[in-house]
Protein backbone atom coordinates (compact mmCIF):
# COMPACT_ATOMS: atom_id res chain seq x y z
CA UNK A 1 0.00 0.00 0.00
CA UNK A 2 1.42 3.36 -1.07
CA UNK A 3 0.92 6.74 0.55
CA UNK A 4 0.17 9.88 -1.44
CA UNK A 5 3.81 10.93 -1.08
CA UNK A 6 4.91 7.76 -2.91
CA UNK A 7 2.75 8.40 -5.96
CA UNK A 8 4.17 9.66 -9.24
CA UNK A 9 3.41 13.34 -10.03
CA UNK A 10 0.77 12.45 -12.65
CA UNK A 11 -1.09 10.24 -10.14
CA UNK A 12 -0.96 13.00 -7.53
CA UNK A 13 -2.93 15.25 -9.86
CA UNK A 14 -6.02 13.08 -9.26
CA UNK A 15 -5.38 12.05 -5.64
CA UNK A 16 -6.31 13.95 -2.50
CA UNK A 17 -3.13 14.29 -0.45
CA UNK A 18 -1.41 16.87 1.68
CA UNK A 19 -0.95 20.16 -0.14
CA UNK A 20 1.52 21.34 2.51
CA UNK A 21 5.17 20.50 3.18
CA UNK A 22 4.78 20.07 6.93
CA UNK A 23 7.75 19.63 9.25
CA UNK A 24 7.20 16.41 11.20
CA UNK A 25 4.37 15.40 8.87
CA UNK A 26 3.41 11.74 8.70
CA UNK A 27 3.41 11.10 4.94
CA UNK A 28 6.74 9.24 5.03
CA UNK A 29 6.05 7.26 8.18
CA UNK A 30 2.37 6.44 7.62
CA UNK A 31 2.93 2.83 6.55
CA UNK A 32 4.71 2.15 9.86
CA UNK A 33 2.02 4.03 11.78
CA UNK A 34 -0.99 2.53 10.01
CA UNK A 35 -0.82 -0.84 11.81
CA UNK A 36 -1.59 0.93 15.10
CA UNK A 37 -4.67 2.79 13.81
CA UNK A 38 -7.91 0.86 14.38
CA UNK A 39 -10.65 0.72 11.79
CA UNK A 40 -13.26 3.46 12.07
CA UNK A 41 -16.70 2.13 11.30
CA UNK A 42 -19.45 4.52 12.35
CA UNK A 43 -17.80 7.09 14.59
CA UNK A 44 -16.08 10.37 13.88
CA UNK A 45 -12.39 10.85 13.19
CA UNK A 46 -10.66 13.62 15.16
CA UNK A 47 -7.32 15.20 14.32
CA UNK A 48 -6.67 18.10 16.74
CA UNK A 49 -3.15 18.87 15.43
CA UNK A 50 -4.02 18.92 11.74
CA UNK A 51 -0.81 20.21 10.14
CA UNK A 52 -0.34 18.63 6.71
CA UNK A 53 -3.15 16.14 7.39
CA UNK A 54 -1.28 13.11 5.98
CA UNK A 55 -3.09 10.62 8.21
CA UNK A 56 -6.49 12.16 7.46
CA UNK A 57 -5.89 11.96 3.71
CA UNK A 58 -4.67 8.35 3.99
CA UNK A 59 -7.78 7.32 5.95
CA UNK A 60 -10.28 9.61 4.16
CA UNK A 61 -13.00 9.03 6.80
CA UNK A 62 -16.63 9.82 6.08
CA UNK A 63 -16.95 12.01 9.19
CA UNK A 64 -14.14 14.08 10.64
CA UNK A 65 -13.39 17.01 12.91
CA UNK A 66 -10.15 18.56 11.64
CA UNK A 67 -8.76 21.24 13.89
CA UNK A 68 -5.64 23.16 14.82
CA UNK A 69 -4.79 26.21 16.92
CA UNK A 70 -3.03 27.75 13.90
CA UNK A 71 -5.71 30.04 12.50
CA UNK A 72 -3.95 30.62 9.18
CA UNK A 73 -3.60 26.88 8.59
CA UNK A 74 -7.32 26.41 9.19
CA UNK A 75 -8.14 29.28 6.81
CA UNK A 76 -6.03 27.55 4.14
CA UNK A 77 -8.01 24.31 4.49
CA UNK A 78 -11.32 26.19 4.47
CA UNK A 79 -10.37 28.09 1.31
CA UNK A 80 -9.27 24.88 -0.43
CA UNK A 81 -12.69 23.45 0.38
CA UNK A 82 -14.78 26.53 -0.42
CA UNK A 83 -12.89 28.50 -3.09
CA UNK A 84 -10.38 26.21 -4.77
CA UNK A 85 -10.50 27.85 -8.21
CA UNK A 86 -10.01 31.30 -6.73
CA UNK A 87 -7.13 29.94 -4.64
CA UNK A 88 -5.45 28.39 -7.69
CA UNK A 89 -5.73 31.74 -9.46
CA UNK A 90 -4.20 33.57 -6.49
CA UNK A 91 -1.33 31.06 -6.32
CA UNK A 92 -0.71 31.41 -10.06
CA UNK A 93 -0.26 35.16 -9.57
CA UNK A 94 2.61 34.66 -7.09
CA UNK A 95 6.24 34.14 -8.26
CA UNK A 96 7.02 30.52 -9.17
CA UNK A 97 10.80 30.98 -8.76
CA UNK A 98 11.02 33.75 -6.16
CA UNK A 99 14.00 35.95 -5.59
CA UNK A 100 15.02 36.79 -2.05
CA UNK A 101 13.30 40.17 -2.35
CA UNK A 102 10.07 38.54 -3.58
CA UNK A 103 10.11 36.00 -0.75
CA UNK A 104 10.49 38.57 2.02
CA UNK A 105 7.98 40.92 0.41
CA UNK A 106 5.43 38.09 0.28
CA UNK A 107 6.22 37.13 3.87
CA UNK A 108 5.65 40.74 4.94
CA UNK A 109 2.31 40.85 3.11
CA UNK A 110 1.30 37.57 4.73
CA UNK A 111 2.06 38.93 8.20
CA UNK A 112 0.07 42.08 7.41
CA UNK A 113 -2.95 39.99 6.33
CA UNK A 114 -2.44 37.73 9.34
CA UNK A 115 -2.50 40.65 11.78
CA UNK A 116 -5.92 41.88 10.72
CA UNK A 117 -8.39 40.91 13.40
CA UNK A 118 -12.08 40.24 13.06
CA UNK A 119 -14.00 38.55 10.25
CA UNK A 120 -12.15 38.35 6.94
CA UNK A 121 -13.83 38.71 3.56
CA UNK A 122 -13.68 35.73 1.16
CA UNK A 123 -11.13 37.66 -0.92
CA UNK A 124 -8.91 38.35 2.09
CA UNK A 125 -9.08 34.70 3.13
CA UNK A 126 -8.12 33.62 -0.38
CA UNK A 127 -5.08 35.91 -0.45
CA UNK A 128 -4.02 34.82 3.03
CA UNK A 129 -4.37 31.13 2.14
CA UNK A 130 -2.44 31.53 -1.11
CA UNK A 131 0.48 33.17 0.67
CA UNK A 132 0.36 30.60 3.47
CA UNK A 133 0.73 27.76 0.94
CA UNK A 134 3.32 29.68 -1.11
CA UNK A 135 5.48 30.43 1.93
CA UNK A 136 5.16 26.85 3.13
CA UNK A 137 6.79 25.61 -0.08
CA UNK A 138 9.44 28.32 -0.38
CA UNK A 139 10.56 28.79 3.24
CA UNK A 140 13.19 26.72 5.04
CA UNK A 141 12.05 23.08 5.32
CA UNK A 142 8.34 23.96 5.41
CA UNK A 143 8.61 25.16 9.00
CA UNK A 144 5.92 27.27 10.62
CA UNK A 145 7.40 29.43 13.39
CA UNK A 146 6.35 32.76 14.86
CA UNK A 147 8.13 35.32 16.99
CA UNK A 148 6.92 36.94 20.21
CA UNK A 149 4.71 39.27 18.16
CA UNK A 150 3.03 36.36 16.42
CA UNK A 151 4.76 37.13 13.10
CA UNK A 152 5.81 34.34 10.79
CA UNK A 153 9.61 34.59 10.66
CA UNK A 154 10.98 31.50 8.90
CA UNK A 155 13.69 32.48 6.37
CA UNK A 156 13.74 31.62 2.68
CA UNK A 157 14.68 28.07 1.72
CA UNK A 158 17.19 27.02 -0.92
CA UNK A 159 15.14 25.57 -3.78
CA UNK A 160 16.03 25.66 -7.46
CA UNK A 161 12.61 24.58 -8.63
CA UNK A 162 10.06 24.61 -5.80
CA UNK A 163 6.86 22.64 -6.38
CA UNK A 164 4.52 25.13 -4.78
CA UNK A 165 1.13 23.64 -5.63
CA UNK A 166 -0.64 21.11 -7.80
CA UNK A 167 -3.99 22.31 -9.21
CA UNK A 168 -5.14 18.70 -9.59
CA UNK A 169 -4.35 17.84 -5.99
CA UNK A 170 -5.97 21.00 -4.63
CA UNK A 171 -9.14 20.17 -6.58
CA UNK A 172 -9.09 16.58 -5.31
CA UNK A 173 -8.68 17.80 -1.71
CA UNK A 174 -11.54 20.25 -2.24
CA UNK A 175 -13.79 17.44 -3.47
CA UNK A 176 -12.87 15.24 -0.49
CA UNK A 177 -13.47 17.98 2.07
CA UNK A 178 -16.74 19.02 0.40
CA UNK A 179 -18.02 15.51 -0.25
CA UNK A 180 -17.61 14.16 3.28
CA UNK A 181 -18.78 15.41 6.65
CA UNK A 182 -15.50 17.15 7.52
CA UNK A 183 -15.65 20.06 9.93
CA UNK A 184 -12.60 22.34 9.78
CA UNK A 185 -12.23 24.35 12.97
CA UNK A 186 -9.70 26.56 14.73
CA UNK A 187 -9.69 25.01 18.19
CA UNK A 188 -7.36 24.22 21.06
CA UNK A 189 -6.75 20.46 21.34
CA UNK A 190 -8.65 20.27 24.66
CA UNK A 191 -11.78 21.80 23.15
CA UNK A 192 -11.59 19.51 20.13
CA UNK A 193 -10.96 16.30 22.09
CA UNK A 194 -13.74 17.15 24.56
CA UNK A 195 -16.21 16.35 21.77
CA UNK A 196 -14.81 12.85 21.12
CA UNK A 197 -16.55 9.89 22.72
CA UNK A 198 -17.70 6.30 22.30
CA UNK A 199 -16.91 4.82 18.88
CA UNK A 200 -14.76 7.76 17.77
CA UNK A 201 -11.10 7.72 16.78
CA UNK A 202 -8.51 10.44 17.33
CA UNK A 203 -5.01 10.73 15.93
CA UNK A 204 -2.79 13.26 17.70
CA UNK A 205 0.50 14.58 16.34
CA UNK A 206 1.38 17.45 18.71
CA UNK A 207 4.57 19.53 18.70
CA UNK A 208 7.06 17.01 20.02
CA UNK A 209 8.73 17.13 23.40
CA UNK A 210 12.38 18.09 22.67
CA UNK A 211 14.85 15.22 22.97
CA UNK A 212 17.56 17.66 24.08
CA UNK A 213 17.94 21.31 25.11
CA UNK A 214 19.23 22.24 21.65
CA UNK A 215 16.45 20.39 19.82
CA UNK A 216 13.64 22.55 21.19
CA UNK A 217 11.09 23.84 18.70
CA UNK A 218 7.99 25.09 20.47
CA UNK A 219 7.29 28.38 18.64
CA UNK A 220 4.43 27.02 16.52
CA UNK A 221 2.28 29.59 18.32
CA UNK A 222 3.18 32.56 20.48
CA UNK A 223 2.38 30.61 23.63
CA UNK A 224 4.61 27.68 22.66
CA UNK A 225 4.10 24.01 23.52
CA UNK A 226 6.18 23.01 26.52
CA UNK A 227 5.91 20.49 29.40
CA UNK A 228 2.74 22.09 30.79
CA UNK A 229 0.97 21.71 27.43
CA UNK A 230 2.20 18.10 27.15
CA UNK A 231 0.68 17.38 30.58
CA UNK A 232 -2.60 19.02 29.57
CA UNK A 233 -2.62 16.90 26.42
CA UNK A 234 -2.09 13.69 28.38
CA UNK A 235 -4.98 14.59 30.69
CA UNK A 236 -7.24 15.32 27.69
CA UNK A 237 -6.25 12.00 26.11
CA UNK A 238 -7.09 10.07 29.28
CA UNK A 239 -10.45 11.82 29.55
CA UNK A 240 -11.28 10.99 25.92
CA UNK A 241 -10.30 7.34 26.42
CA UNK A 242 -12.54 7.20 29.50
CA UNK A 243 -15.44 8.31 27.30
CA UNK A 244 -14.77 5.47 24.85
CA UNK A 245 -12.71 7.26 22.22
CA UNK A 246 -9.83 5.28 20.69
CA UNK A 247 -6.55 7.19 20.62
CA UNK A 248 -3.32 6.99 18.61
CA UNK A 249 -0.69 9.58 19.52
CA UNK A 250 2.80 10.29 18.17
CA UNK A 251 5.51 12.04 20.17
CA UNK A 252 9.19 11.93 21.06
CA UNK A 253 10.37 8.71 22.68
CA UNK A 254 11.55 10.37 25.89
CA UNK A 255 11.19 9.33 29.52
CA UNK A 256 9.10 12.46 30.18
CA UNK A 257 6.53 11.59 27.51
CA UNK A 258 6.47 7.91 28.46
CA UNK A 259 5.77 8.93 32.05
CA UNK A 260 2.67 10.83 30.93
CA UNK A 261 1.10 7.75 29.34
CA UNK A 262 1.92 5.02 31.87
CA UNK A 263 -0.67 2.25 31.65
CA UNK A 264 -1.25 2.70 27.92
CA UNK A 265 0.22 0.67 25.09
CA UNK A 266 3.47 2.18 23.78
CA UNK A 267 5.24 1.28 20.53
CA UNK A 268 8.09 2.85 18.55
CA UNK A 269 8.61 3.60 14.86
CA UNK A 270 11.55 4.99 12.93
CA UNK A 271 10.82 8.33 11.28
CA UNK A 272 12.95 10.49 8.96
CA UNK A 273 13.72 14.00 10.16
CA UNK A 274 14.79 16.75 7.77
CA UNK A 275 14.65 19.88 9.95
CA UNK A 276 18.31 20.05 10.93
CA UNK A 277 20.25 22.59 8.87
CA UNK A 278 23.19 20.15 8.76
CA UNK A 279 22.43 17.49 6.16
CA UNK A 280 24.52 14.81 7.87
CA UNK A 281 22.37 15.09 11.01
CA UNK A 282 19.07 14.38 9.24
CA UNK A 283 18.98 10.71 10.28
CA UNK A 284 15.88 8.72 11.13
CA UNK A 285 14.87 8.98 14.77
CA UNK A 286 12.80 6.79 17.07
CA UNK A 287 9.27 8.05 17.70
CA UNK A 288 6.85 6.94 20.36
CA UNK A 289 3.35 5.80 19.41
CA UNK A 290 0.77 5.66 22.21
CA UNK A 291 -2.28 3.50 21.57
CA UNK A 292 -5.37 3.41 23.76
Amino acid sequence: MKTWGDLAPDRRQAEAGSFLKWAGGKAQVYLSLRKFIPELREGTYYEPFLGGGAVYFALSPERAVLSDINRELIVAYQVVRDDVEGLIGALAALPSHPTSAEFYETRSTFNELKSRSGARSPGAKRELAARFIWLNHTCFNGLYRVNSKGEFNVPMGSYRNPRIYSPGNLRAVSRLLSGTHARILCLDFETSLARAGDGDLAYLDPPYQPVSATASFTSYTRSGFGPEQQQRLAAAVRAAVARGCRIVLSNSSTSFVKGLYIGMRMETVRAPRAINSVGSKRAAVEELVVVA
